[in-house]
């Protein structure tokens, strides 16, 4: 995408939800909520997919905001000028979070440490809200 004009890149068909896979933040955080819950299918798949999650490489995102002790399971999908990442922070005394943070940047680099230090900060802030903290 790089040697494309931006106007280009953002008319993409990957970019118009109507023409694409898509999803919203809430629907995302539903469909973790089922698989935490083994209720999106068999308990073994359920458990699979857990499992793949907790192997999320990209530490600069949701797992970025939240302090040791706390595990976050992720899944990362970017897109220039969008980043989106969902998961699942579960703490020690049990909590479990679902959380989903998408963000549209206006440039179009895939890569914003900027960008996923603040997605990790609001996943955290979040959280503490529903907690209480």
């Amino acid at each position: 995408f790089p040697t494309l004009p931006a106007e280009r890149v953002r008319a993409m068909r990957v970019f118009d939800p109507a023409r694409t896979t898509s999803s919203t933040a809430r629907e995302i955080t539903r469909l973790l909520t089922l698989i935490w819950r083994d209720e999106a299918g068999p308990p073994a798949a359920c458990a699979m997919v857990r499992t793949w999650m907790a192997r999320q490489l990209f530490w600069t995102r949701l797992a970025a905001g939240f302090p040791p002790g706390v595990r976050v399971s992720g899944k990362t999908g970017t897109l220039p000028g969008l980043h989106l990442e969902a998961g699942v922070a579960e703490y020690p005394d049990g909590g479990r979070y679902a959380i989903a943070v998408f963000a549209r940047a206006e440039q179009l680099a895939p890569r914003r440490i900027d960008v996923d230090l603040a997605m990790g900060e609001a996943a955290r802030t979040a959280v503490e809200a529903l907690r209480g903290n």
